[in-house]
């Protein structure tokens, strides 16, 4: 008989505490992934939209908003976000939205871009004009040293001040992929959505590889979502917007607040007009790794 034959369940118990005591801390790290019962039962290696919006929502609850919903309206029900939350402050005044953001989910190129001719050639151009852009970084590095930031402790992960250079030849090559990436998204519902001005950080969560981060606008954040299994990992962060107004943001608010509360009478049984109905089923509760 060999040594599997002989474990009882309590060695059992005790090599599983002994594995999961030497895995990382998942709520530390920008990628979290969910139990591997999940990966085991997924016979292909792509995610079906209900583990995408389970490892969307799931980055989004790693921000520790105060509030999250799922397919939230914008300004109008036609623009939805697939998630999203806000943040809150107490004051004397009373209680106020002090940031929200949102996340847009798609599984293909198509709804990313706008339907504008020669789109394929454009995401190519901007792909090798982005090469293009790393060669001259580069070039920048070992000409200008003194852009480097002084306060790294590591020269690897070293930031660095490109704005501020005097290569007229990198300033110009940005604008150029600024204006291409305006052009590939413009018209798009990403770009609507972005457009409304009610949410102060914007995130578009996609599979994994299905799109270069470089092809989209710098003021959105990345998320990848993994095929294998649902978990996500931030790769872009998202830039703060500058054109949410306070009532914006609290009618965002509202919006995610009225959708909150359609989940909760769902979850419960209730219909809009109080009529019980038998609770969905509720499924075994899954644990994150450790």
């Amino acid at each position: 008989m060999n040594d599997n034959q002989n474990m009882d369940l309590f060695e059992f118990a005790a090599f599983a505490a002994a594995e999961s005591a030497v895995k990382p801390d998942a709520g530390t790290a920008a990628e979290v992934e969910v139990p591997a019962v999940i990966a085991v039962e997924k016979k292909d290696k792509t995610l079906s939209r209900a583990e995408l919006q389970q490892a969307a929502l799931a980055f989004f609850v790693s921000l520790h908003p105060d509030a999250v919903a799922l397919n939230v309206p914008t300004r109008t029900s036609k623009y939805r976000a697939s998630v999203a939350g806000f943040w809150k402050q107490a004051r004397r005044s009373g209680t106020i939205v002090t940031r929200t953001a949102l996340v847009m989910m798609y599984n293909d190129i198509d709804n990313c871009f706008a339907d504008c001719t020669g789109k394929a050639e454009r995401m190519e151009m901007i792909n090798s004009l982005q090469q293009e852009k790393a060669a001259m970084e580069a070039l920048i590095r070992k000409n200008e040293p003194h852009l480097a930031a002084a306060d790294d402790l590591f020269s690897e992960f070293r930031s660095w001040d490109y704005a501020s250079s005097v290569n007229r030849d990198y300033h110009k090559l940005c604008r150029t992929i600024t204006r291409e990436l305006e052009i590939l998204c413009k018209g798009s519902k990403l770009e609507r959505i972005r457009q409304a001005g009610v949410a102060d950080q914007c995130y578009l969560a996609i599979p994994e590889k299905l799109l270069s981060p470089e092809l989209i606008p710098p003021v959105w954040g990345v998320v990848e979502l993994f095929p294998e299994c649902p978990r996500f990992r931030l790769l872009r962060e998202a830039q703060l917007q500058n054109n949410v107004a306070p009532e914006q943001r609290n009618g965002f608010a509202l919006n995610i607040a009225s959708a909150g509360a359609a989940a909760v009478r769902f979850s419960c049984g209730v219909d809009n007009d109080a009529t019980l109905r038998r609770p969905p089923r509720r499924r075994g509760k899954l644990k994150m790794d450790d």
